[in-house]
Order: structure tokens, then sequence, then C-alpha cells
């Protein structure tokens, strides 16, 4: 096959391509984007394709031709846009939710208040910092530090 008709069928090839696209043909579509060598384009109509896979809302077959563009064309700035774009997320890890400090102090509250009753204590960051008959007292007893915004201070009745 002469040079000029090899050219030729790439270019009617990308021509029906654009026609499946334009008439929203998925099937037709996605058929042509398999069966198109495109090693025997250039990066541009590989690019146009994805576009055109886009357009029709088809982001898996964009991503299969982003994947392959980006191992023909390594050098194509916009071919390895595409790849960076479409590759799906990757999940490094999570973190379960932390409860909050407050959060910690209330529940060592509900744990173990009652073993303090008729007593002031200070809880801080899920620990007990001191207990104490008389509020002057625990102030004594915790210091400056123990007196700062995440530190419970309260008095446990009955």
């Amino acid at each position: 096959m002469s040079h000029s008709a090899s050219a030729n069928l790439r270019k009617l090839a990308l021509l029906e391509l654009e026609k499946a696209a334009e008439n929203a043909d998925h099937q037709v579509f996605a058929l042509l984007t398999r069966t198109i060598d495109w090693s025997t384009h250039g990066s541009a109509e590989l690019t146009r394709a994805i576009d055109l896979a886009l357009a029709l809302d088809m982001v898996p077959l964009a991503r299969d031709l982003a994947r392959q563009g980006s191992q023909l064309f390594p050098e194509d700035q916009r071919v390895q846009q595409a790849m960076a774009v479409l590759t799906p997320p990757v999940i490094v890890g999570t973190y379960p939710a932390q409860k909050t400090t407050m959060e910690t102090s209330q529940q060592w509250l509900e744990e173990h208040a009652s073993q303090y009753k008729g007593q002031w204590i200070a809880v801080q960051h899920g620990m007990l910092l001191g207990s104490a008959p008389t509020l002057q007292a625990l102030h004594r007893q915790i210091g400056p530090a123990g007196q700062t915004l995440p530190t419970i201070v309260v008095k446990v009745l009955a």
C-alpha cells in the first residue's frame, strides 16, 4: 500500500471517529478507537479522540486512550497532561476520626466521676489532673497549667 493510500485510510478512520462522536454513537465510537492503530497517527489525533471520548462521557475509554498515548508519545505534553488528569486517584491511607480533647475528657468523666463524689476534680485530655474537697484546694493542686481552656473542672455531686 502506498504512503498516500495509507494516509487516506488514517484520515478516513478519524473522519469516521468524528462522525460517530457527532451522532453520539457510543458503540461505534468505542469500536473505532480500539481498532485504530494510534502508533500510525500523531499525538494531536489521539488527544482529539480523548477529547471526543470525554465529550461523550466515556471516561474509562478516554483513560485507556490516555494510557496508550502516554506510552506512544512520552514527550507530548498534552498527552501526558491527559494521562495525569485521567489517572484515577490513589488513596494512600485514611485515619479514623480522632476524638477531641473535650470528648475524651467527657468520656473519662462518665466512666470515673462516680469515684469522686463530693470532690472537685480537674480533667484534661481524658486524664485526671487532681481532686480536692474545695475548688481553692484543687486550683492549688493543679496550678496554672491545669487552669487552661481544655481543662474541665467540676464538682461531682451524689
